[in-house]
């Protein structure tokens, strides 16, 4: 009897003891795309590891297709980040067969905003999203590691912080730009230039687009026009979805001496996302800076 009490003493101390290292362990995050990535690895610091799924920038991410190795990934995952909008519904069918037996917190991020159908999911173009994002992934966190939440919220502060210059900048381009007539070939940028103020042209072509169907006759014909006569001031592509349609944009605009803005929806290895972001205002307010007087409206 003395010796199963002593035994069963040991196989709980060896419990408890796993149980503690898993505990105090950084947390294993997985990002689907990886601008949250980013944002986790800079709240999360040394107290988490992240691995991010969609990283190559020159891919076209409504074509990814999820791997074995991803798969993997998300069966050792205590945190998963999920853009969520329809934009990376592969997440879903990959966790279903992660075999991880945790059941880990899924930070959605379409759920924490209030995304509707139809609605522009590209959240991270929206600076109070990403507020929303990085407070919600720092709580998650804390709630794991509860003797680390002052060190989760240090760092939060400090991200938050480092999104004040961007939105002191959005305030300054809104007060020059406010109005301005633009285009775009799909709504991947719109959310950040609702925030500026533009007044974006062609929605029934983007519509199409993000629909995932082709624009109808009348819309192309309307886009051209808007080109070859000055009714914009900048067109805006996304780098990441080329081809001939688009093409032919960009060379009727450039014909006209409209700037064209190349946005992506990947952030670029070894890159922070302000950094990233503050690339793309000054690149939105040399173009529009340089931008030749627009036509009739």
């Amino acid at each position: 009897m003395r010796l199963m009490c002593v035994w069963l003493m040991a196989v709980m101390l060896m419990v408890l003891s796993a149980w503690s290292a898993h505990a105090d362990s950084p947390v294993a995050v997985v990002a689907a795309e990886a601008v949250w990535g980013d944002i986790a690895r800079q709240v999360g610091g040394p107290d988490v590891t992240v691995s991010s799924i969609l990283t190559n920038p020159a891919a076209d991410p409504h074509a990814f297709e999820a791997s074995p190795m991803d798969g993997r990934r998300l069966g050792t995952a205590r945190i998963v980040i999920a853009n969520g909008g329809g934009y990376d519904g592969w997440l879903d069918r990959l966790m279903e067969g992660s075999g991880n037996a945790d059941r880990p917190v899924v930070l959605n991020v379409a759920a924490l905003v209030g995304w509707r159908d139809g609605e522009n999911a590209h959240f991270w173009y929206d600076l109070t999203m990403v507020r929303a994002v990085a407070t919600a992934f720092a709580a998650d966190c804390g709630a794991i590691l509860p003797d680390r939440r002052a060190a989760l919220q240090d760092r939060l502060q400090q991200f938050l912080d480092a999104l004040g210059p961007l939105e002191q900048r959005i305030d300054r381009l809104r007060a020059r730009y406010h109005g301005v007539p633009v285009a775009a070939s799909e709504p991947i940028f719109g959310l950040m230039t609702r925030q500026i103020g533009l007044t974006m042209h062609d929605g029934d072509f983007q519509r199409a687009v993000m629909n995932g169907t082709d624009p109808g006759p009348s819309e192309v014909a309307g886009f051209e026009r808007d080109l070859t006569d000055r009714r914009v001031r900048m067109l805006i592509l996304n780098e990441q979805t080329t081809g001939p349609a688009t093409d032919r944009l960009e060379q009727l605009a450039q014909g006209a001496g409209i700037p064209v803005l190349h946005v992506g929806e990947s952030l670029p290895p070894g890159m922070r996302y302000q950094d990233w972001i503050a690339g793309m205002l000054d690149r939105l307010d040399q173009a529009l800076a340089h931008a030749p007087p627009g036509g009739p409206t």
